[in-house]
Order: structure tokens, then sequence, then C-alpha cells
């Protein structure tokens, strides 16, 4: 069965269910509160506006507060409405497909029908609300909503396209279910100002919440806007090529004081010419991306891996002696020599050079020249070698 042919069957399956709980419910609905309800739709539409995308299928808002405070305070045929109502409004207003509007709508008033319907058994007085009475359903309805809602989102995101099954997984992240479980209870707090209150409460706590939208619409944009600076401090230090961090990293390192123990390792790859003349500059180029991986895999996440320059690296191993640093160093060599046997067109090898503050260096330019020095050494010692600088 294609997915379009799916999707067909289950949003019609869906369809029905959503017509069956507004059959049932409208006659029920509480007219003589349209003013409350109108006020609930138009902070719900303003809400849907004001989410923000954590990810491709998730947008987080406030408006599962008003979808709680609906359930709790007015009932589920009340909020089944104001689901459809806004996410129709919310559809045409930001001129999204009709499909995907169709879908939310769905989406939406069949999680309110199924919480409504759980909250009603666990607290047959719907509106009557207090404190610690009506909590305990309250918070069910909450973490039920929540779990529905992200379990209805996942269907859906499926359904429309089946390549994303891998992507969804994060949809139930904790970050996630915090958010969601945080704007809910605010919901919570709105049902009992309301019950209390009545339009009084709903006016108050209303203005409250759309100071407390802009100030997480904020929040998000200065996380979102740390993000990409943070991505763009790291992507000016970073090898393009490699992916390691590249010699600007290293400069900046070099200018800092050392207070604490560090070993430096040189790495030449041996006769790197010989796989640009034989095999072509891409093949070196995978070459040296292959090299660059293998240290990184063979150090520690403390660690740091830098190019130097063409086909020469510089391993910073702080809190480490000289005797620890050769055994990474032959770690290094031992990793390549199995790639050398299984992946790569001929014997690659490497000639380290190990140096360590304070033992060989008063300061770090002094250090990365000690060690360098003896990677000349092992160098001149017949390559695929490792020495130090005494």
């Amino acid at each position: 069965m294609k997915t379009n042919t799916k999707l067909m069957v289950v949003s019609t399956a869906a369809a029905l269910t959503a017509a069956a709980g507004l059959i049932f419910f409208t006659p029920m609905l509480a007219w003589e509160r349209w003013t409350e309800l109108l006020l609930l739709l138009v902070l719900l539409v303003i809400f849907k506006f004001r989410g923000i995308g954590v990810s491709r299928y998730i947008r987080h808002s406030l408006s599962v507060s008003i979808y709680l405070t609906a359930i709790f305070v007015f009932g589920t045929g009340e909020a089944m409405w104001l689901a459809i109502l806004a996410n129709l409004i919310y559809g045409l207003m930001a001129d999204i497909d009709l499909i995907k509007v169709f879908l939310n709508l769905l989406q939406r008033s069949l999680t309110v029908l199924l919480v409504g319907l759980v909250f009603s058994f666990l607290h047959p007085n719907t509106g009557e609300l207090s404190v610690p009475h009506s909590l305990p359903a309250m918070l069910i309805g909450l973490v039920l909503y929540n779990f529905v809602n992200l379990v209805l989102v996942s269907v859906i995101t499926v359904l429309l396209d089946s390549s994303a099954y891998a992507g969804i997984k994060h949809i139930f992240h904790p970050r996630i279910w915090f958010y969601y479980l945080m704007f809910g209870y605010v919901g919570v707090i709105f049902s009992f100002f309301i019950a209390t209150w009545q339009m009084e409460g709903l006016l108050i706590f209303g203005a409250l919440l759309l100071g407390i939208s802009e100030i997480i619409r904020y929040s998000f944009y200065l996380v979102a806007e740390q993000q990409r600076r943070i991505q763009a401090e790291q992507e000016l230090v970073l090898d393009s090529k490699t992916k390691v961090y590249n010699y600007r990293f290293l400069s900046e390192w070099l200018d800092q004081d050392s207070d604490y123990p560090v070993t430096m390792l040189f790495i030449d790859i041996d006769d790197f010419k010989l796989f640009n003349d034989t095999y072509g500059h891409e093949y070196g180029d995978e070459v040296l991306k292959t090299v660059a991986q293998t240290i990184r895999s063979s150090v520690r996440d403390e660690d740091y891996v830098v190019r130097f320059g063409g086909e020469e690296f510089v391993v910073i191993l702080p809190h480490t002696n000289r005797a620890r640093g050769l055994v990474f160093a032959k770690r290094i060599q031992a990793k390549l020599a199995e790639l050398s046997e299984l992946e790569l067109e001929r014997e690659l090898t490497v000639s380290i050079g190990v140096a360590s503050y304070p033992d060989d260096a008063q300061d770090r330019m002094e250090l990365l020249r000690r060690a360098d020095m003896a990677m000349y050494r092992a160098k001149t010692s017949g390559k695929n070698q490792c020495c130090t600088c005494s």
C-alpha cells in the first residue's frame, strides 16, 4: 500500500472520529460563555503565529495551554471547535497547504477529543475546579495531551514522508517534553484563574500570557543567535578539509601561558607527495581526511587535533607526560598500519615527534619547535618512527 493511500485511510478514519465527537458534544456547548471562548480563540491564533520552530516537525508555543484550559474549564466540545477554528484561521492566514491545514486540524481535534474524554471520566464536573481535588486529573490530562499530540505528529509526518522516519526520533527528546509540559502547566494555572474569576481571570491571565509569549520568543531568539555565533566561531578555527582545528586555533593556543603539563605530537605523513603524484590530488585529500580521523579516534575527547599545514598535524595532549605521549603516538601509527592493510592503495605511515612541557620547553612556542625538531629526527631515522626531543 502506498504512503498516500495509507494517509487517505488514516485521515478518513480520523475525520470520522472527530466528526462523531463534534456531533455528540456540540449540543452541550456553553453558548452563554461565547465571549470567553472568543477571547480564547483570539489568544490561540496569536500563540500559533508566535510559535517557535525547534525542528522540522516541532513548534513550541503557548497554544497547548489554551487547548488544556478549554478542556478543563469549558468542555470537550468547546475545545474541539476552538482547535478546528484556530487551525483553519491560522492555516488560511499563513497560506499553508490545505492538506497540511486539514491534517493539523485533525491532529489537534483528535488530541483534544481523547484528552477531554479521559478528563471527563476522571473529573465529571467540568469547570468546577478546586485545589487539590482537581489537580490530579488535570495533570494526567496534561501528560496525556502531550503524549497523544507527539504520537500523532509522528504518525502524520511518516505518512506524509516515509523517509522522515529516522528524523522523528528526536520528537520524544526530554528537552521537547520539558517545554511541552511547562507550557501545559501554564494551562492548568490559567484554568484555575478562569474557574475562579471568569472573564476577569481570563483577561488578567491572558494579558500575562501575551507577555510571557514575547519573553519566550525573545529567549529562543537569543539561544538561536548564540548557537549561530558559536557555530561561526568554530568554523573560523576548523580546517574545512579535515574538520580538525586549523593553524588559527593553534596560534591562539600558543599565545597563552601554560599552567599545567602538556605533551605535543608533531606528525608528518611520510612520502605524501607520492599519493598525489600516483593517485591524484583528490585521493591525496582523502588520505588527509583519513589521517585526521585516525588521529582523532586515537586520542581523548579533551585532546586537540590540529592540521598544521600541508600534510602535517599537531596533537595537543593536556595533563600528559612524555611517556604517555609516546603511547598515543604509537597508537596512531598502529591504527594507520591497520588501515594500510585493509583500505588504502599503498602503505601509509607517519613520522611523529614528541615533546613535553615543562620537561622539554619553557613555553608553548618552544614546545612546538622542540616537537618539530623531534619529528625531523624521526624522518632522518628512517621514517615511520616516534622520537622525542631528548
